[in-house]
C-alpha cells in the first residue's frame, strides 16, 4: 500500500476553512500577541449571549445543551466518550491574522480565518451570525466597531468569495478538503529535514514519566514532544468531529518520532497572562516562538505535521 493511501484511509475528517475581512468603523485595535486568545473570547461570548437563555447556569446541567449552538460549537462535552474524553476539543480553530500591525483601518482591515473539523461545518452559519453581532458591540481592549465585510472560502490557494456585504447574505458554499489534498504539500518536503516555525505563543506539556502531575511545560520542543500532541489532538478530532477512530500504530509513530532530533534551535519564551471575563481567572498563556529544524526519519511523520498547520496544537 502506498503511503499516500495508508494515510488518506486512516484519516476520516473533513476540514473546511474560511476567511473574514472586517472593516472597521474608525479604528480596530489588536495586539499581535494574545490576539488569537480576543477573538476566540469574543467569538465565545457573542454566540453565548444570542443563544443562552440562562446564562448562570453552567452547560452541563443545561436541559437544553444537545440544542444549543454555544454548547455544540464553544462548550463540547459528551458522556459518552471515554473518561479522558469527557472535555473534548473544540470543532474549530481559529487562525488569527499574522500582520504585525496592532492597528486596523479601512484602508487596512484585519482578517482571520476559522477553520472547522468534520460534523462541525454545518455550524458554519451559528459562527457568520455572532461575528456580524460583534460589530455593533466593539471587538478588542478598545471595544471598536466594525462591519463584516467578506467571507470566503479557501482550499489549496483557492479562494471563492461567499458573503454579500450589502444584502447581508451568505452563499451556502464550503471548499471540503482532506488529507488527502494536502499530499501535494508534503511530496514537496526533504524526507529527513524539516524546518518548523512557530509564528505564535505555543504552549506545550509533556509529561516524561506518566505519573499524575508530572507534566511540565516545554520550552524548546523536542520533535517527539510536538509529534505527540499533533497524532494525540488528530485523533480525539476524529473520534469527536469524525466518521470513525484513528486507525494508526499510536506506540510505533511515537517511539519513531523519539528518533528525530535537533539540529538547530532559534527560540523564545514569551510571556502572556489573560484573564477570563466569566471565571474572573488569570490564565497563563506563555509559550515559544520561532524555528527549529529537526532531522531524522521524517516521511511517514509529515502528514501530521501538515494537518498541524491546520488544527494547532
Amino acid at each position: 500500500m502506498s503511503q499516500e493511501n495508508q494515510f488518506s484511509l486512516t484519516l476520516p475528517l473533513v476540514f473546511s476553512q474560511f476567511r473574514y475581512t472586517l472593516l472597521p468603523e474608525k479604528e480596530l485595535y489588536l495586539p499581535f500577541e494574545g490576539r488569537g486568545h480576543i477573538l476566540r473570547g469574543a467569538f465565545g461570548s457573542s454566540l453565548k449571549n444570542l443563544v443562552c437563555f440562562n446564562q448562570k447556569l453552567p452547560c452541563p446541567g443545561c436541559s437544553a445543551k444537545e440544542n444549543c449552538a454555544y454548547f455544540q460549537i464553544f462548550s463540547p462535552q459528551n458522556n459518552d466518550l471515554p473518561r479522558r474524553m469527557k472535555d473534548p476539543p473544540r470543532g474549530f480553530v481559529i487562525k488569527p491574522s499574522l500582520d504585525k500591525s496592532d492597528i486596523f483601518t479601512q484602508a487596512h482591515p484585519f482578517s482571520f480565518d476559522i477553520v472547522l473539523f468534520g460534523n462541525r461545518i454545518l455550524y458554519h452559519p451559528w459562527i457568520i451570525v455572532p461575528i456580524n453581532a460583534l460589530g455593533s458591540v466593539g471587538l478588542g481592549p478598545k471595544r471598536d466597531r466594525f462591519v463584516l465585510f467578506d467571507i470566503e472560502a479557501i482550499k489549496n490557494g483557492k479562494r471563492i468569495s461567499i458573503y454579500d456585504s450589502a444584502t447581508k447574505t451568505v452563499r451556502n458554499e464550503t471548499l471540503n478538503f482532506t488529507l488527502n489534498d494536502l499530499y501535494g504539500e508534503i511530496e514537496k518536503l526533504s524526507k529527513d529535514k524539516i524546518m518548523l516555525e512557530f509564528l505564535t505563543p505555543t504552549r506545550i506539556r509533556y509529561n516524561p514519566t506518566g505519573e499524575k502531575g508530572k507534566s511540565q511545560v516545554v520550552h524548546v520542543p523536542e520533535f517527539h514532544q510536538l509529534f505527540k500532541r499533533l497524532r494525540d489532538r488528530i485523533s480525539a478530532l476524529v473520534t469527536v468531529y469524525g466518521e470513525e477512530s484513528l486507525n494508526i500504530d499510536f506506540k510505533g509513530l511515537g517511539e519513531r518520532a523519539e528518533r528525530v532530533t535537533i539540529r538547530n534551535a532559534n527560540i523564545r519564551w514569551i510571556e502572556i497572562k489573560r484573564r477570563s471575563r466569566t471565571q474572573h481567572t488569570w490564565h497563563d498563556q506563555s509559550g515559544f516562538v520561532g524555528k527549529v529544524i529537526y532531522t531524522g526519519e521524517l516521511a511517514e511523520l509529515f502528514p501530521f505535521l501538515v494537518i498541524g498547520q491546520y488544527i494547532h496544537v
